[in-house]
Formats: structure tokens, C-alpha cells, sequence
């Protein structure tokens, strides 16, 4: 691989920050980053939402050698979302997978359930749960309480008392000062909120371990590529080596989040905020059967 690229992928800065830096791409590296693609698609086909991770990445290399930066920026971000629903959906309720086929999300955010942050969400989860554990039944806490008059959502929700049946608590008198978001009467059920991307990221790294930090950080990243600067006037040679780095380090990131048992004697979040680079020692591991990252320099 060309020196002035390897050395860039061993940049961890912000996108922005290191697009100044970039070296325009070769041959060689947009054929390596075609395999990768190909072999990411594989451990993905039969993953929740892993065809449209597959897409998002094949779409990204065709903006790319385009230089389309803005196109194909949006598809790594994408790539992003789309794994931590699959991991969040996978470790709640497939309920949320039911509001997105029936395109019911919306509709409920537009009524105000929403989980604007992680923080947000855990905390919820601790004062009606005692605990942060974020699972198909805890998750229903960090949504809004309503009474049965305004009980709207029914394949979204799960009466109080079931709740605390499933998780085995016995009734406390802080659950009947639970009150309704409508109209403060005792709240009977509780219905899901739908999590925004920073609250979906946090919470599907919350559910395998995983400290959040490094992906939301890229994700924010992207973000400002997309807005407010746009960046249309790169060359193509350049903004395809910008985008592969990102989508290096957002391979990384996602694996773990997809496949922690590959990082069962990583502590937790060890691997966070590695280099692209890190992500074709992995590859490497991977290949040879050591597929663990802690250590690599």
C-alpha cells in the first residue's frame, strides 16, 4: 500500500480536521477496499438490517470514486445507524422492528416518544427498574407512562403490572406515583419511545458493553461533513481515500458492536477510538484466526 496512505489511515482525527491531509487514492487501494466491502457483505448477509448495511457500503464506493464526498459520507452514516438498530433491536424488542415495517415510528416521535439521548434513557431505565440494564422489558421504561383513557399505542406497550412481573419486583409504592404524560392520573401502561441516532448508538453499545464514545463521535463527524460544509469541490482521487477512512473506522467499530464475542478478551470500549488502520489489523487477525485487536500497535 502507498506510504502517504497507510499513513493517513493511522489518523484518528475528525474528518473534517483531516481532510486537509488526505492523499489522493490509487488503484491498488480502491481494489483492496472493493474486497473489503465483499467480505464485510458476507459476515453481514445474515445479520437484522444487514442488507441495507451492505448497500450503504456498496453505494459509498461508487459516490467515492465519483467524488461525491457529500453522497457518500451519508451512506457511512447510514452504515452506522443501521447497525446499532440491528444490535439495539436485536437485544430489546423486535417491537421496534414492527414500527418501522408497519412506518409507524414517525408517527409516534411526531406524539413524543422519543429517546433524545442515551443518558436520558438509562436514567428512566434506573428510577422505575433500580437498575441500568438495558433489555426487551427495561427498555418500555425509558418510554412515556400513560392511563388506559389514553392508551393509544397498544403494539407499542406493556401494562405497569406486567412489567414488574417480568422482572420479578414486587409492587412498590413509587410505582403508583408513576403518572400518565397526558393527563398526570395514574399511568397503567408504559409505551416505547423511538430512540434518536445518538440515543440508538449509545444504547445498542450499552446492551453488549461497549463504551459509545468513539462511534458517536464519528457519527457527530459525519454529520458536519454533510452539514453545514458540504464539500464539493475535492478532488474524486482525495475524497475516495476521506471516505475510506472513515468507513475503516466505522468497520471497526461496528464489528464490535455486531460480533463482540471476536472481542470477548477485550475489556470494555479497549478497542474504541482505534484507526483505520487498526481495522486492516483485525482483518488481518481475522484471517489468521486471532482476530482480537487488543495490543496492535
Amino acid at each position: 500500500m502507498d506510504k502517504a496512505i497507510l499513513k493517513f489511515l493511522k489518523n484518528t482525527s475528525g474528518t473534517i480536521e483531516a481532510i486537509s491531509k488526505a492523499p489522493p487514492s490509487d488503484d491498488s487501494f480502491r481494489k483492496l477496499m472493493k474486497k473489503i466491502i465483499v467480505e464485510e457483505g458476507e459476515k453481514l448477509k445474515d445479520v437484522l438490517f444487514g442488507q441495507d448495511m451492505i448497500i450503504a457500503m456498496k453505494a459509498g464506493y461508487k459516490n467515492a470514486v465519483l467524488g461525491y464526498l457529500h453522497s457518500a459520507e451519508e451512506n457511512n452514516r447510514f452504515l452506522v445507524e443501521r447497525a446499532s438498530l440491528s444490535v439495539f433491536v436485536k437485544n430489546t424488542t423486535e417491537a421496534y422492528r414492527k414500527a418501522l415495517e408497519k412506518r409507524e415510528w414517525h408517527k409516534l416521535v411526531d406524539e413524543g416518544f422519543i429517546i433524545r439521548s442515551g443518558g436520558e434513557a438509562l436514567t428512566r431505565i434506573r428510577k422505575f427498574s433500580g437498575s441500568r440494564d438495558v433489555n426487551g422489558i427495561t427498555i418500555y421504561f425509558a418510554g412515556r407512562p400513560v392511563c388506559e383513557k389514553h392508551l393509544k399505542w397498544e403494539d407499542y406497550s406493556i401494562s405497569v403490572h406486567e412489567l414488574y412481573k417480568e422482572l420479578g419486583m414486587k409492587k412498590k409504592k413509587a410505582k403508583n406515583e408513576i403518572s400518565c404524560k397526558y393527563c398526570k392520573q395514574e399511568a397503567k401502561y408504559f409505551t416505547l419511545a423511538m430512540p434518536k441516532a445518538s440515543a440508538l448508538i449509545a444504547l445498542a453499545c450499552e446492551t453488549v458493553g461497549k463504551k459509545p464514545n468513539s462511534l458517536l463521535k464519528i457519527y457527530a463527524n459525519l454529520s458536519r461533513v454533510l452539514h453545514p460544509y458540504g464539500f464539493t469541490d475535492l478532488p474524486k482521487e482525495k475524497v475516495f481515500t476521506i471516505w475510506a477512512r472513515d468507513l475503516l473506522m466505522i468497520l471497526l467499530e461496528i464489528n464490535q458492536l455486531l460480533f463482540p464475542c471476536d472481542f470477548k478478551h477485550s475489556s470494555r470500549g479497549s478497542n474504541n477510538g482505534k484507526s483505520a488502520f487498526h481495522f486492516l489489523k483485525y482483518r488481518k487477525g481475522r484471517e489468521d484466526g486471532t482476530s482480537d485487536v487488543d495490543g496492535v500497535s
